[in-house]
């Protein structure tokens, strides 16, 4: 039976009037949370998200909970069982997940979640040691490399078999921040790491699901474009169990309210690449720059030659068959070809030098080439900074160098 812990600071009253203050409160904290088991009960408290304490300082601000707090102004409360979390993860269906998640404007069919439940998990004992960490690695890739995969991860405290269930888009780098103590810096949040600093990672197994990059293309019908936020309906189906109870958060945010919807099409608008529900996703996902974006949008400029920015939704563009990381690579594949132009572009203008204090020029059809004639003679030059001496009038290594 899982329950709730609510606080009250009781720190000027004492006596039978503490008493009757704890017992008011305790009723009134009961009474809001009575529901009976009918779905749309469950959903209209689990969409209210009420807070998980109640409690304030002396300037009326929340006090947050800490699980090694031991004061003696702290006093606990338990409640009716949660009822916004499932027994059996039979009755944790599409339907319930959309009701839940109805005001986020997000959904996913019965067909879609039948199919995040079959991606199966691949469970690593903790901490890992020279064997698990090349299958660690082989599953989820490096951190800080273009090979992200998104998915799910589950901790589970073996001796009490408690859960927390995260996920990102990138599991190499959000594990990385487990591993290599950069989230400990939040000792006092939640319930997860507080424990993981007290007992060791070695009180732990991982549970990995990783999401086949090429989902999102098994349900064209799907209202999410790419099937972008898989990994975020299937975290939200684990946290409506019971077992999780090392989740603190019980709702996920999809975070779809953060600006306009801006979408990636290619350079004649017939084929959608992707769709992002913020530039803060553009940028976090694809690597595009707010001010590239906005740039875009404004002036209905291509990006790299390649692809268009918009923040309109056309019905006749066909959506992409690439996956997330086919769509980064072609990404980068075409930044490269559009810096390798720009490099050509700047240094291939014609040129005329002429050695300092003579009248006699030579010209050359680019930098490149009067680059390559002065180091044929043995004057090594680095040619920015030729660039940099053009009309300048300015010697470099005993010569002058102005456009044609």
């Amino acid at each position: 039976m899982s329950y709730v812990v609510y606080y009250m600071f009781i720190s000027k009253v004492s006596g039978p009037i503490s008493s009757a203050l704890t017992y008011i409160v305790s009723r009134a904290v009961y009474s809001s949370f009575e529901v009976n088991s009918n779905t749309n009960q469950i959903m209209r408290l689990a969409c209210a998200a009420p807070p998980r304490f109640i409690g304030a300082t002396s300037e009326g601000q929340k006090v947050p909970f800490s699980i090694n707090s031991s004061s003696s102004n702290v006093r606990f409360y338990s409640t009716t069982p949660n009822k916004t979390t499932f027994k059996d993860f039979k009755d944790i269906t599409a339907d319930v997940l959309n009701k839940l998640l109805k005001n986020q404007r997000v959904s996913i069919t019965e067909a879609e979640l039948s199919r995040l439940k079959a991606i199966p998990g691949v469970r690593f004992d903790l901490p890992l040691n020279d064997q698990t960490s090349s299958a660690f690695e082989a599953l989820v890739g490096k951190p800080n490399t273009r090979g992200i995969k998104a998915g799910v991860y589950i901790f589970t405290h073996i001796a009490s078999g408690a859960k927390y269930v995260g996920s990102s888009n990138s599991l190499s780098r959000r594990l990385d921040q487990y591993f290599s103590f950069k989230h400990f810096n939040q000792r006092n949040s939640g319930l997860l790491i507080p424990l993981i600093h007290k007992e060791g990672f070695e009180a732990f197994n991982l549970e990995v699901l990783v999401i086949p990059e090429d989902i999102g293309l098994e349900f064209k019908d799907s209202n999410n474009l790419n099937f972008n936020f898989s990994y975020l309906f299937l975290e939200q189906f684990y946290l409506l169990h019971e077992k999780f109870n090392l989740n603190t958060q019980r709702i996920v945010n999809f975070r779809v309210d953060q600006g306009k919807t801006v979408y990636l099409y290619s350079l004649d608008w017939k084929v959608l690449y992707y769709c992002g529900y913020s530039l803060n996703e553009i940028k976090g996902v694809l690597g595009i720059h707010y001010a590239t974006c906005t740039n875009c949008i404004k002036t209905g400029n291509s990006y790299l030659d390649f692809f268009r920015i918009s923040t309109d939704y056309l019905d006749r563009a066909e959506k992409t068959k690439l996956s997330l990381q086919e769509l980064l690579d072609l990404i980068d594949m075409k930044k490269k070809e559009a810096l390798k132009k720009s490099s050509r572009a700047k240094f291939s203008k014609t040129i005329i030098i002429r050695e300092e204090n003579q009248e006699q020029t030579l010209e050359f059809p680019s930098i490149t080439m009067a680059v390559k004639y002065l180091k044929s003679i043995g004057i090594h030059v680095d040619r920015n900074q030729l660039a940099k001496h053009l009309d300048t009038n300015k010697s470099y290594k005993g010569y002058i160098f102005s456009k044609a």
